[in-house]
């Protein structure tokens, strides 16, 4: 990338929905008497893991999933969830269907929670593997279903690609058969879906690793989302996985994320946008954005920001801990009693909750929860 293009792209802004710290900051009115006082203030999203099938948690078994070394517990609990859906009529803006080890494709109540989503013109973000969007659609028009209700650009499907060749894309998720085809052919059935509507936002993720991060694939990759006219196309690579001692963590970033990242950055250049209004805004997420020496605050405030249905059938203080195994990051069980849920969104709300209980146990925030508690640690959140 020419050197006036590499910095023209360096002070190009994230997208708005990437601006965490400010997306909390209206949330709270920009108003920092209402933190940790005691108020009833319902988060910015629910992060909802619907549990696939009940059977298996995910349909591919990628070897850096954030929940493969986690207990993958799978519950019955979705028509309770759907009854507080109900009764919070529409109180907290945006609802995330995705996973810390489930594909939410998978599930039969996915549609009737984005349904219910759109009854109170909340938002919905999709987080899917994207290999069952042919499927779905020719059994019972789910794509066709999911275009319709969405009536914002604030509603998203994002979808983990991973990948740029078939080969690649069989080693990178471990299975045998040719689902990235399959996905491809997904994603330009949505967009064609959507036609002329701006929502909702077609994105694509891409995680590099050694089989997928050739020059040529990634131009490759680049030119087919270019042709497909997705709205945005995100690189990085894997963190460690969640539930690993912070002495690992940190000897897998210094061996394998920082080196192999720069590595990934100078084959992404020539390739990224200069603009945020370019489609496909492609953009590139460095390594550093889960550094675990960064986790030194003791308080949390990402509990304004979110807080999660797990898979198994507990509520979790946030979806990076949404795992039978961080116990102590359990608020209760996933209910249709709606006093008992504001109970446990205010016990988020716990201004002694010490972020260091999570860290002992192997969990950490994610890029989201980072950058929000490092500023609020800091004091500088409602003055960025």
């Amino acid at each position: 990338m020419p050197k006036e293009k590499l910095a023209n792209h360096k002070k190009a802004e994230r997208p708005s929905s990437y601006q965490y710290p400010k997306i909390i900051c209206d949330h709270l009115g920009n108003d920092v008497s209402r933190v940790f006082n005691g108020e009833l203030i319902y988060p910015r999203q629910m992060e909802i893991h619907l549990p696939a099938d009940r059977k298996t948690p995910c349909n591919f078994n990628c070897y850096y999933c954030q929940g493969k070394a986690l207990d993958r517990g799978l519950g019955h609990w979705e028509e309770q969830g759907l009854v507080i859906l109900e009764k919070l009529k529409g109180a907290i803006p945006f609802y995330i269907y995705g996973g810390a080890y489930t594909e939410p494709l998978m599930n039969e109540y996915l549609l009737d929670y984005l349904k219910l989503t759109k009854k109170y013109h909340n938002y919905f973000g999709i987080h899917t593997n994207g290999s069952l969007f042919i499927e779905l659609e020719e059994q019972r028009k789910f794509c066709s279903s999911v275009i319709r209700l969405a009536d914002s650009p604030q509603d998203y499907i994002s979808t983990s690609l991973d990948a740029g060749t078939v080969k690649s894309h069989c080693k990178t998720k471990n299975v045998k058969e040719d689902f990235f085809s399959r996905i491809i052919e997904g994603i330009r059935m949505l967009v064609k879906l959507r036609g002329n509507k701006a929502y909702p936002s077609i994105r694509v993720c891409y995680l590099m690793n050694a089989y997928n991060s050739s020059p040529e694939e990634i131009k490759g990759i680049v030119q087919i989302m270019k042709d497909i006219k997705v709205d945005s196309l995100r690189f990085s690579v894997p963190y460690d996985l969640y539930g690993k001692d912070f002495k690992d963590v940190r000897k897998y970033r210094e061996n394998v994320e920082i080196p192999f990242g720069k590595k990934c950055e100078k084959i992404v250049q020539p390739h990224l946008s200069l603009s945020t209004s370019e489609k496909p805004y492609i953009f590139w997420h460095p390594p550093g954005f889960q550094d675990v020496e960064k986790m030194r605050f003791k308080q949390c405030i990402y509990s304004y920001y979110q807080m999660t249905f797990g898979a198994d059938g507990h509520v979790y203080r946030c979806s990076s801990t949404a795992s039978p195994s961080f116990k102590d990051m359990i608020l209760g069980k996933v209910t249709d009693d709606f006093k008992e849920f504001n109970r446990m969104v205010l016990a988020n709300h716990d201004p002694d909750w010490d972020a260091h209980t999570c860290f002992k146990a192997g969990a950490r925030c994610n890029r989201i929860a980072l950058e929000i508690n490092e500023a609020w640690d800091k004091g500088s959140l409602f003055h960025l």
